[in-house]
């Protein structure tokens, strides 16, 4: 399965479901074995800061987000994932959990919601350790993969590792198999005795708000007609879902058919979520009530053989399944959004995905608006010949949830020439995330796949105005995100035909691009902005010359390493090493009011494991500057690095360098001879620019010691350097370019391509 949460400062209650995902075919195959992997970061990434781990021993990577109340999930299971790979996010009250489908029925029955609070697992992991509080009675338990290292009067300390995790997670995996098959949860087994685990320091829950309660009685019917147990429901009200986002309230368990909730009057709508064993999971059917009225005690039923319409995609040519999701966004007539989405994944090209089915719905509801959003990822068989393809796909109604069996009409989809660079053989990790406007506001997410590079795919998208994709690489599955790049939101046309080429080389800095007005998107920080006396600046130090594309981050176990200097006529303001360098660059300076010459100096470098070429760059930029009033970015441009929504600034004249090595391999290499390098001169969107009046490239084969002129021509941007070189030879190159209103830009990067022996 595939989902990722976009938390926003509106949002009070969102819940995803989610379950496993596969390799894409022709790849090397997806991450780890049996294991789950989560990225939460900002609007503008993907990368993850480091890696926690659930309860299950399934991998989170978090990241403290640029902007405030916005995240993203991503997951990555292995081949056999089956239940373990299947997890349930939930976004309720300001806080995002992440939960294993297997755990979610002892939400406050033997396991603590704080187990699963992202934000208060990242805090606690310190060391590779989980630290975690056992209550009982009676004798200390014994529960698998958990060290305990004090206990007393009813109460044990103790901590889990990823490995430990890992052995708890198959036992409790053990454990909800049998406990659905009678309906009861929490009573025995790993829970026996009164065993409750929390996180070690978890706060005590607040007290829910008074209101004058009723009795909602559910029943349900399970898949074979008869009273249902074991299954659970979630209940939201539709007129304000903060009146009822307590997260042990909102959900309840069927037992001999009939689940009870305590409710404030008003119109509420319910999802029954019913699940079928099998060999690859859980098969999962979701019943869907839209809308009912809760004003004296009420009896509603939720009938499993409602959700009889499977999801399934039929692709003009074959494509097996990679993953399918779905989800449901309601708005309230107040208070904040609730999102709810399944995944589900197979688990390897021989295994089919466990299926999804869901309820249609005839009548849209009354309070609030109901939007249904289905997607999926098909890959083309393992064995097929020539370029894999894939088809990645996403599909939005409003007000009803249709059918579910989506027929793909080929000429209604983008194409895309996707290459992945990367010198050497590696591998490295793909994720591609479609967004409907809505999702900006509550949630979105896609598969991560491992895949070996250098690489080459085709790759078939939905393509709408009203739908962006988010699409990135990592270079590295030690540390997903490390290396790579990430590229803004882009929508396509039906029809139209694209090349992207994702780490062409070489890398070297480039700043914050947007490609398409996103209504309710991320916000995209100016790369270089003046308020007043305050100069900001926002960009990455390893990307490739794609617009929109930004490097994706160097993250541990890899180190990089940065510096910089701000001058103002001549003179030296700001500056030094910066602390814990990923690629990142956001540092601030105060100017004087004055006219002046800003001087900005960035060097950069990776590591060689990571990355063999463009190791390393220095890029000096000037430019014209005075004190700044009174101007303002259009909507979706912000001035703040941490994305924070702020318009009042100025964008500088930065001049800009993009690259294009004519005959590159995707191996980053160029046959021996006669080498042309392609240069584009401009400047920052936005900005004021001016004309570009020269450009000029030399070329080193010694990694900078000495360097050659290469013949350059070209005019207004537009420049093609030409030089011979010798085969083997690793190419560094030096370009600078000025314009006519004094600004320069002048850009040295060792090694930035290869030549072939």
């Amino acid at each position: 399965m595939r989902h990722h949460l976009v938390r926003s400062a509106a949002v009070a209650v969102s819940l995803t479901v989610t379950a496993a995902v596969c390799a894409a075919a022709g790849t090397a195959g997806p991450l780890g074995a049996a294991a789950a992997s989560v990225a939460t970061t900002t609007a503008g990434t993907l990368g993850p800061a480091r890696p926690v781990f659930l309860i299950n021993g399934g991998q989170v990577g978090m990241a403290v987000p640029r902007a405030p109340g916005v995240c993203i999930f991503t997951f990555d299971f292995g081949p056999r994932a089956g239940t373990t790979g299947q997890l349930q996010t939930l976004r309720v009250g300001g806080t995002t959990y992440v939960i294993p489908i297997a755990a979610e029925a002892y939400l406050g029955r033997g396991l603590d919601p704080s187990l699963f609070d992202m934000d208060a697992v990242a805090a606690a992991e310190s060391g590779g350790q989980l630290p975690v509080q056992v209550d009982y009675t009676g004798h200390l338990p014994a529960l698998p993969g958990v060290t305990i290292t004090g206990s007393g009067r009813g109460a044990a300390t103790g901590y889990l590792t990823a490995a430990g995790a890992t052995k708890f997670g198959a036992a409790l995996t053990r454990q909800f198999t049998a406990d659905h098959a009678r309906g009861s949860y929490g009573q025995d087994g790993l829970f026996a005795h009164g065993v409750s685990i929390a996180l070690a320091g978890a706060p005590t829950a607040a007290p829910a708000p008074k209101y004058a309660m009723r009795t909602l009685t559910v029943t349900g019917t399970n898949l074979a007609g008869k009273p249902d147990s074991g299954d659970i429901v979630w209940l939201f009200n539709a007129d304000n879902a903060a009146k009822f986002d307590n997260l042990g309230e909102a959900q309840s368990v069927f037992y001999h058919g009939v689940a009870k909730f305590s409710v404030p009057a008003g119109h509420y709508w319910a999802i029954g979520e019913f699940v079928k064993f099998g060999r690859q999971g859980f098969d999962e059917h979701m019943a869907v009530l839209p809308e009912f009225t809760v004003g004296k005690d009420t009896t509603v039923n939720v009938d499993a053989q409602a959700a009889s319409s499977k999801i399934q995609m039929v692709t003009p040519r074959p494509a097996g399944e990679a993953d399918v999701g779905f989800s449901l966004i309601r708005t309230g007539a107040a208070g904040p959004i609730v999102s709810l989405s399944w995944l589900s994944a197979s688990g390897g090209p021989k295994a089919p995905a466990a299926g999804l089915y869901v309820s249609p719905t005839q009548a849209s509801p009354a309070t609030g608006t109901l939007t249904s959003i289905t997607n999926g990822q098909l890959d083309s068989p393992s064995k097929a010949p020539g370029v894999p393809y894939e088809y990645d796909l996403a599909y939005q109604s409003h007000g009803i949830i249709p059918a579910q069996r989506f027929a793909v009409n080929q000429a209604s989809l983008a194409t895309e020439d996707a290459r992945f660079y990367s010198a050497g053989a590696s591998t490295g990790i793909i994720g591609r995330l479609p967004v409907f406007p809505i999702q900006y506001r509550t949630c979105y997410g896609g598969s991560l796949f491992r895949i070996s590079l250098p690489a080459r795919q085709t790759v078939y998208l939905s393509a709408s105005p009203s739908l962006s994709w988010r699409e990135s690489y990592s270079q590295s599955s030690k540390e997903f995100g490390s290396g790579g790049q990430l590229g803004a939101p882009r929508a396509f046309l039906p029809g139209e035909r694209v090349t992207e080429n994702w780490g062409a080389y070489p890398l070297h800095p480039a700043p914050d691009v947007k490609l398409v007005q996103v209504s309710g998107g991320p916000l995209v920080p100016v790369s270089a902005s003046r308020a007043g006396d305050t100069l900001r600046l926002d960009m990455t130090a390893f990307s490739d010359s794609v617009p929109g594309h930004t490097g994706g981050g160097v993250y541990p176990p890899f180190k990089a390493a940065g510096s910089y200097e701000i001058d103002q006529n001549g003179t030296k303001i700001a500056g030094g090493t910066v602390a814990r360098f990923s690629g990142l660059f956001t540092p601030t300076a105060t100017l004087s009011s004055s006219p002046s010459l800003i001087g900005l100096t960035l060097t950069a470098a990776e590591p060689g494991k990571l990355n063999p070429l463009s190791t390393a760059s220095q890029t000096v930029w000037t430019w014209q500057s005075a004190g700044e009033t009174g101007s303002t970015l259009p909507p979706g441009w912000t001035c703040l690095p941490d994305g924070l929504p702020d318009r009042a600034c100025a964008v500088q004249p930065m001049m800009t360098l993009r690259y294009g090595v004519v005959g590159l391999g995707l191996d980053g290499s160029a046959g021996a001879g006669q080498q042309v390098v392609r240069v584009s001169v401009g400047h920052l969107q936005l900005a004021a620019a001016a004309k570009v009046t020269a450009a000029a490239v030399a070329v080193s084969f010694d990694g900078g010691k000495s360097w050659q002129e290469a013949s350059t021509s070209g005019s207004g941007g537009s420049y093609a350097a030409v030089f011979s070189a010798p085969a083997g030879a690793l190419v560094s190159l030096r370009t600078s370019a000025v314009d006519a209103a004094g600004g320069s830009v002048t850009e040295t990067i060792t090694n930035a391509y290869q030549v072939a022996s």
